[in-house]
């Protein structure tokens, strides 16, 4: 198996999605297919855990308003119980 990533990768995904998942290419003919499905997404953890999302909607306001923090401030928040 070899990993893709990056361009080659992302025309793959959308041969896909378009529901064109047969190509060739020196004259052999090749079918695309997915064979793993991820069993969660975070969207659907998000979903059903409404504590998460509070938290995840906090730190998306902490970001746009430019709220940053160190590694040893997480930290401490983290041991406070506030994270």
């Amino acid at each position: 198996m070899r990993k893709l990533n990056g361009y080659v990768a992302e025309i793959l995904k959308e041969m896909i999605r378009e529901d064109e998942s047969f190509f060739e290419i020196d004259g052999k003919r090749y079918f695309l297919s997915l064979i793993d499905e991820p069993e969660t997404s975070v969207r659907e953890d998000v979903e059903h855990d409404p504590e998460l999302k509070q938290k995840l909607l906090q730190a998306k306001k902490d970001i746009l308003e430019g709220r940053n923090f160190s590694t040893d401030e997480v930290i401490e928040m983290i041991e406070q119980g506030e994270l």
